[in-house]
């Protein structure tokens, strides 16, 4: 929702350093497959040390660059449809790496792999709906975006970290996991109305 709704004003922000990557001949696209890799790396190292805090750290970190490789793009007006599509398939392999991760570390199986369905889902409600008629990225500020279900995920497990209240005998990364899976679904559900109501009217 927050992603949908304030796109321009996140892209007017990125403009000055987006800019800058631009002129030095950067491809965005390297800035898109750097996201994976480092990922990949980051999850390495959360294996070997458990140390949560600085994997919730890292992981913001890398998450700003989905953000800047479309602003360099952008920038660089070197924009293209493949590039979108290579950023969309390399975010799926960041939320599994990290969900698959995370399950591994905290042995929260069930509830990491139903919220990370939840978000595959919530992706290819929208994209399946594109392949029936035609709609913008635009149209769809629901519920739990990307940025959302990163942010509750990782700050439910730092909170876990920081904090040893455990309500109900939970720690708090266990309730952000409800509260994760809960919200994602229903947004899933939100997804699939609003393609309902696409495909009536533009079928037209």
């Amino acid at each position: 929702m927050l992603t949908s709704r304030y796109k321009d004003v996140f892209n007017r922000l990125l403009h000055p350093l987006a800019a800058a990557i631009a002129r030095t001949g950067v491809p965005p696209s390297a800035i898109t497959l750097a996201a994976p890799l480092l990922t990949a790396v980051v999850c390495w190292e959360y294996l070997r040390t458990r140390a949560t805090m600085p994997f919730c750290l890292a992981m913001a970190a890398v998450g700003c660059l989905d953000a800047l490789d479309g602003a360099v793009a952008r920038a660089g007006r070197r924009a293209t449809a493949f590039g979108a599509y290579l950023d969309a398939m390399c975010d799926r392999y960041v939320d599994s790496l990290v969900a698959l991760t995370v399950a591994h570390v905290s042995g929260y199986w069930l509830l990491c792999m139903v919220a990370l369905a939840g978000g595959l889902l919530v992706s290819y409600a929208k994209a399946r709906a594109a392949m029936e008629v035609a709609v913008s990225n635009l149209e769809w500020p629901d519920l739990m975006e990307r940025a959302e279900r990163s942010a509750l995920f990782l700050g439910g497990l730092a909170a876990s970290a920081l904090l040893p209240w455990r309500p109900l005998g939970r720690d708090l990364f266990w309730w952000a996991l409800v509260v994760l899976c809960v919200l994602t679904h229903l947004t899933v559900v939100q997804r699939m109305v609003r393609a309902a109501q696409f495909i009536k009217a533009r079928r037209r």
